[in-house]
């Protein structure tokens, strides 16, 4: 029986007329939202707090006249008016039904999961897409099957999720032709841009052609690394991954480059997108040009010139600092002195307590030395916990020695963070101008070398002397370099045992050594970390692959079961042209079985992998090496997100390995990586084992190798000879 339609004035259904009401309604929350956006993305680059910062699904509810609004059950709340319309006159009223009954029935059960997955997410972070399969009459057959990108929306305790869709027809199989139609419904007023896992531009819209200066065509296929401005560090890129690997989000102020040279400010988002199975297939960033917001465009373009944790000037502002400092100090009498300050007791807190709470005590720190210094001073923070001091018109040695004493009482009060009582001291080293340096960078060197006498001999304040000659500080980058030619270089080899009762040696870790002839043993974490920031990797890594394949050959040589040898890999050694034949000749000389050597990639660097990784990973499998995920657990990845990669194993991180004697929430975890691993048929290493009941657990689960003292210290070529044998 058909609804009678009543007569309304001015023309036109009653129906008719509030079909127009409802455009103009939404038409005027647009606007409203465009508006409220763009304030967010005032206040956030100021340091302010705002409900959301993500743009992606603000652009898509302006854009796209086709969404609708669920609960977590798939419950429909809200229609946007063109689907309302649109399903009101073929299927009946839209809100009010579940996504489940809209579905042809083998995808009902889906919908419900999807719905409920978006909806359990912590925060709004990454989205979901999948393929709607319509039931009921339609208009059209290609109205039949549609492509949707489920988002998550949070205000406050209420939880919705957005579903933005786009007709798609049965015979598309590209996820990214979807969200490149999504991409092209925004307003060019922003710039979307959609790339691969692997980072490669797959489409942009109009407005990403026009911010940029560059055409489509120039775009796709491309890397987004040939916007780059050249303003930001490797810590700043590092610090994105991290947070958007994590999160499944990233956003913030960046400055890229256009086409002709220019640099300008972007507000942008970058939103990783899923598959029903949990898969990235692609990501897609936002991007709101900042160059032209009036009074603002001043405020942003500071951020340049500023550290983003702290708020203090960062290392370029300083330098732009010290530079206009020597241009006027030239023939003149101007005083000026440097203090290079370098936090003690920061790297274990940071270690062990997290990077969210080392963050926190940076930001108290500064807040301490910046309220203890006056505002003629300049305070810069130039990376990591190192700060630096620039004293304007300090003419006397007192007034020098006043102010370290002044940061050094600053920061010696406990500090309460996290419910945890912290306390980090300083090493503070002086250099003044003219006495001693009268340019910048030798100003900058002594004030660097005064800290370290300062920390080496335990004091809190030291002034640069002519007798602390700077070869007796090590040069460690520079060594490295050298490190090898001087034999000082070696590798150690920590066992892996199997969980059987005899405790059998299934293979060993290769692990570098570095003995310095003035530093001594070298932490490894920090020549490992120098040996990746200067390119030194490389050279060690092909190092490591010839050494350890040699050493393999020697213990078959002499009379040693053959065990598997894992050695780590980089991402700047994988990406090394020559290191895959580097692999390919170590293994061909000893004439070694390519299965007994094991390459290790870190979980976070393997979900930062390019297209050329991949392939070089795939070059190394082809040679029969096996490939491993080391530091499982870091980056909260689903292993399914990185078996692209057909992984043999991977190595469960020690931080989920520690508490299995007195955490039940971590027995579950480990057992939950076990089980996976099996399920996959991937084996399971677990790291930093290091007590009997933490082995009896995971032999419990079903874990099968276990590495960590426990099993055995990394011990010489010799030692783990005896070792295999012993056993």
């Amino acid at each position: 029986m058909s609804t009678p339609t009543l007569p309304a004035r001015g023309g036109g259904t009653v129906t008719e007329q509030l079909f127009r009401y409802a455009q103009d309604m939404e038409a005027l929350m647009r606007e409203h939202n465009r508006l409220q956006q763009h304030h967010q993305m005032i206040l956030q680059s100021m340091g302010q707090e705002v409900p959301s910062a993500d743009l992606l699904p603000h652009l898509l509810m302006r854009a796209s006249p086709m969404y609708w609004v669920s609960d977590a059950t798939g419950l429909i709340t809200h229609a946007s008016s063109q689907l309302h319309w649109q399903f009101a006159r073929q299927m009946g009223a839209l809100v009010g039904r579940n996504v489940a009954q809209l579905v042809r029935p083998p995808q009902e059960g889906l919908m419900e999961a999807l719905a409920k997955r978006v909806a359990a997410q912590q925060s709004s972070a990454h989205a979901v897409q999948c393929r709607l399969e319509m039931a009921g009459p339609l208009p059209s057959q290609q109205d039949a099957v549609w492509d949707a990108l489920l988002m998550q929306i949070r205000q406050g305790d209420k939880v919705e999720v957005y579903w933005f869709l786009t007709p798609a027809s049965p015979g598309e199989g590209s996820l990214l032709q979807a969200q490149s139609a999504f991409a092209h419904q925004v307003d060019p007023e922003h710039g979307v841009m959609v790339a691969n896992p692997f980072g490669t531009i797959s489409s942009v819209n109009s407005g990403c052609c026009r911010m940029t200066g560059y055409a489509e065509a120039e775009l796709v296929g491309k890397n987004p690394r040939m916007l780059s401005s050249g303003r930001h560090d490797a810590d700043f890129y590092h610090d994105f991954w991290l947070e958007l690997l994590d999160t499944g989000r990233w956003s913030g102020t960046i400055f890229n480059r256009r086409k002709g040279g220019q640099v300008f400010l972007l507000w942008q988002t970058v939103t990783m997108v899923e598959n029903v199975e949990g898969q990235v297939v692609s990501y897609i960033s936002t991007m709101a040009d900042m160059s032209h917001t009036g009074p603002s465009s001043k405020r942003l373009e500071a951020l340049a010139y500023s550290d983003p944790l702290t708020g203090l000037p960062n290392r370029r502002m300083m330098i732009e600092h010290l530079e206009r400092f020597f241009a006027e100090a030239v023939g003149s009498h101007h005083a000026l002195a440097l203090l290079f300050i370098d936090l003690n007791r920061f790297k274990p807190i940071n270690d062990e307590l997290g990077h969210e709470v080392g963050d926190l005590v940076l930001q108290e720190v500064a807040s301490r030395m910046r309220k203890a210094l006056p505002h003629s001073h300049l305070l810069a923070r130039v990376g990591g916990d190192e700060f630096v001091v620039v004293l304007s018109g300090a003419k006397h040695v007192q007034q020098v020695e006043a102010v370290g004493a002044r940061l050094q009482l600053a920061l010696k009060p406990a500090m309460f963070i996290k419910e945890r009582s912290l306390t980090v001291g300083a090493s503070i080293g002086c250099a003044e101008y003219m006495r001693d340096g009268e340019d910048m960078v030798t100003l900058l060197q002594h004030a660097d070398a005064a800290m370290y006498s300062a920390k080496r001999f335990g004091l809190p304040f030291c002034r640069y002397d002519v007798g602390m000659d700077e070869s007796d500080k090590p040069n460690l980058e520079r060594d490295l370099w050298l490190a090898l030619e001087r034999q000082q270089i070696c590798l150690v080899y920590q066992p892996q045992l199997r969980s059987d009762a005899a405790r059998t040696v299934r293979g060993c870790e290769a692990l570098m050594r570095w003995t310095h002839p003035l530093a001594g043993e070298v932490d490894p974490a920090l020549f490992i970390s120098l040996a990746e920031r200067s390119g030194a990797i490389v050279p060690l890594g092909n190092w490591a692959v010839t050494q350890g394949c040699r050493q393999m050959r020697i213990w078959r040589e002499q009379g040693m079961l053959e065990i598997t040898l894992s050695l780590n890999v980089s991402l700047r050694q994988l990406r090394d042209p020559d290191f895959v034949g580097c692999v390919k000749k170590a293994l061909e000389d000893n004439q070694l079985d390519p299965q007994l050597l094991e390459m290790e990639i870190s979980e976070a660097q393997a979900m930062a992998f390019v297209e050329g990784d991949t392939r070089h990973i795939q070059s190394m499998k082809e040679l029969g090496v096996r490939i491993a995920i080391d530091d499982y657990g870091i980056s909260f990845s689903s292993l399914s997100r990185l078996n692209f990669l057909t992984i043999s194993s991977f190595k469960i991180n020690p931080q989920c390995v520690q508490d299995l004697e007195h955490s039940a929430d971590a027995r579950a975890i480990s057992n939950c990586m076990v089980a996976i691993g099996q399920a996959m048929g991937i084996e399971v290493i677990a790291q930093g084992v290091e007590t009997e009941a933490q082995a009896r657990v995971l032999a419990e689960q079903g874990c099968r190798v276990i590495q960590g003292f426990y099993a055995g210290r990394p011990v010489s070529a010799e030692g783990l000879l005896q070792l295999v044998r012993d056993r």
